[in-house]
């Protein structure tokens, strides 16, 4: 597996694991049209959006394996004063969940939280009805906020917790 950073020219495969990913977890969750029908173009429009306006403060870690894109990790550094770093996203391509892929790209957006927003706190978000990453979080030692709503990309009105870790070197791995 070899990690390297994101440039503009990934806004499509982001986008295409992105759309798998979500289609495969959120089956459950959003609409099933939605999902069929208009995720793609809604995450190539946010992965290009995202890299022709870059935000300062955005890493996107790609994994990549002899298949292609394997999983990202998308993080902004010292988004909220209290939280710390935001993990905007962090997925695997389905079918590879399970086999430590998604915990060690977790551990790299850690690695990176504390080079460059140190002694902050890195946190995620995640649907309540997530219960498979709500299971995977904890088993990282990661702390859930109480349930907030909010209006999904799929116009659908979502429960989502906030997950945190204080102290982001828990998600380190061992050397």
């Amino acid at each position: 597996m070899h990690l390297r950073l994101a440039q503009p020219a990934d806004a499509p495969a982001i986008a295409a694991l992105h759309t798998a990913s979500w289609q495969t977890a959120y089956a459950h969750i959003l609409r099933a049209e939605w999902l069929a029908n208009d995720l793609a173009a809604d995450r190539l429009r946010v992965w290009s959006e995202r890299f022709a306006a870059p935000d300062p403060t955005m890493r996107v870690l790609l994994a990549e394996d002899a298949a292609g894109l394997a999983g990202f990790v998308c993080l902004f550094l010292a988004a909220d004063p209290h939280w710390g770093s935001h993990v905007d996203n962090l997925h695997v391509r389905p079918g590879q969940q399970g086999q430590g892929l998604g915990r060690h790209m977790l551990a790299a957006a850690a690695r990176m939280a504390i080079a460059e927003a140190p002694g902050q706190g890195l946190d995620l978000h995640v649907y309540t009805a997530n219960t498979a990453a709500r299971g995977f979080y904890a088993r990282l030692g990661g702390v859930e906020s109480p349930a907030e709503k909010e209006l999904a990309p799929d116009g659908s009105q979502q429960s989502y917790l906030r997950i945190w870790w204080p102290d982001p070197t828990i998600l380190l791995e061992p050397a």
